[in-house]
């Protein structure tokens, strides 16, 4: 739990936009969940498990807390306007790292994540000039139009685009 709060408050501290702070909460489940899959591990004997995965969520629920008590302090006594202080307590319980304590919660997939989908292929082509028809005929515009054609590279993709 020390590395933990070490590493976090390194993470918190590079974070200078919303999405690098909610990106640190989120990851930071990783290693939180780690202790609830060894808490959980089935060679322990029951009493044993109880008790761990008790206290990995008492640490879990105190993490947060103090997280949003610092942004509290943090940010009362500073010139910051309210609206940066509910936006970063929003921010923090959004992501907050008691989630993975709902019982719903795949924790497995936070372990083995899928793997992002391969890039496709983009070509972007303008149009010629646009010729439309309005309630008066055709009118001739010098618009152009920005097309943006992606393909998918993958066997599935060619088959749909057929």
């Amino acid at each position: 739990m020390t590395r933990w709060s070490s590493e976090f408050t390194v993470q918190w501290g590079r974070a200078t936009t919303e999405h690098d702070r909610e990106r640190a909460l989120v990851q930071m489940r990783t290693k939180l969940a780690r202790r609830l899959q060894l808490a959980d591990h089935p060679s322990l004997p029951a009493v044993i498990r109880d008790l761990l995965s008790e206290s990995a969520a008492t640490d879990i629920r105190n993490l947060q807390q103090e997280i949003e008590d610092n942004l509290l302090k943090s940010t009362a006594n500073a010139s910051s306007d309210r609206s940066v202080r509910e936006r970063l307590l929003k921010t923090a319980r959004a992501n907050s790292l008691t989630a993975i304590l709902e019982p719903n919660f795949p924790l497995g997939a936070l372990f083995h994540p899928e793997p992002a989908a391969p890039p496709g292929d983009r070509r972007v082509a303008l149009d010629g000039d646009i010729d439309r028809v309005g309630a008066q005929g055709l009118h001739h515009t010098p618009k152009r139009r920005l097309v943006i054609v992606e393909s998918n590279p993958t066997e599935e993709g060619h088959r749909n685009a057929q």
